[in-house]
């Protein structure tokens, strides 16, 4: 029995030993929370409203970096985070992981033509994340699960319509720099005021008193209605200023409808030879 004391004293001291060895993981092996390669992939080829995917897969270095960077992250570290943290990972690995699925298979004419006869590009699992999911189970996600799964259901918010981009010319344009949890919101906002002010991709009418916005208000109404009371108090909020008034004037009558989705690839315009 004399022996049991000092090697109780001694595996406690093994088990903090290692517990601090975890909490002192070294800086370059910490996910890097500002989304800093991913910044520089969409400094590099975001161009207005559209991506220059050619570009990319020709020099793909950075953003398989990022990628590496993300599937790097174990779920113990993960579940440590805050949930701005968590919300902005989601939000950058859906766009990351979008370009990539494009960069290659590039040239295309839209996201589309990756799909199957009976499977959309949304619903092919290539995404090693799934460690991260929710159930921790799967092995790979798709495009879908990390929206529908994920964002939407765990986070319910209905800017991230905004924040995520579909590779197509009928999504809202790609931001030029990574979300970020310190400056999450402002963020999302800017995005959403960004694409309600472009006249491609939703119109107000307010002699007319009438609106036509994107199809993404019709998929999606139940998180505009969720998060606004209706599709139109929800654009009220967001809008132009000049056409804020007006849109909350509950008592005059306001023509809604949507505009025809644009699945082209938001592929940069290239000269016709």
């Amino acid at each position: 029995m004399p022996l049991v004391r000092p090697v109780l004293i001694l595996c406690l001291g093994l088990v903090t030993l290692a517990a601090s060895a975890r909490a002192q993981k070294p800086a370059e092996l910490q996910f890097d929370q500002n989304h800093g390669a991913w910044t520089e992939v969409l400094r590099a080829y975001v161009q207005a409203d559209r991506f220059d995917y050619k570009a990319l897969s020709l020099n793909r270095a950075k953003l398989d970096q990022y990628l590496g960077a993300l599937q790097s992250v174990a779920r113990e570290e993960f579940e440590t985070w805050s949930k701005e943290q968590r919300y902005a990972f989601w939000i950058n690995a859906y766009n990351a992981y979008t370009i990539h699925l494009v960069a290659k298979s590039y040239p295309l004419d839209s996201i589309k033509d990756l799909g199957g006869l009976f499977k959309s590009p949304w619903d092919k699992p290539f995404i090693p994340l799934g460690h991260l999911f929710p159930d921790g189970v799967k092995k790979e996600l798709t495009l879908n699960n990390i929206e529908h799964d994920v964002l939407r259901p765990k986070f319910k918010d209905a800017r991230v319509h905004a924040a995520i981009n579909c590779a197509s010319r009928g999504c809202p344009s790609l931001r030029k720099e990574a979300f970020v949890a310190e400056k999450l919101g402002t963020q999302l906002d800017e995005q959403v005021r960004a694409w309600l002010a472009d006249a491609t991709r939703n119109r107000f009418d307010r002699e007319k008193s009438k609106l036509q916005v994107s199809e993404i208000f019709s998929w999606f109404k139940e998180d505009f209605v969720r998060d606004g009371g209706s599709v139109r108090e929800w654009l009220a909020k967001y809008a132009p200023e000049e056409h804020a008034a007006w849109l909350r004037d509950t008592k005059k009558e306001v023509d809604l409808s949507y505009l025809e989705y644009s699945w082209k690839l938001n592929d940069v315009e290239r000269p016709k030879r």
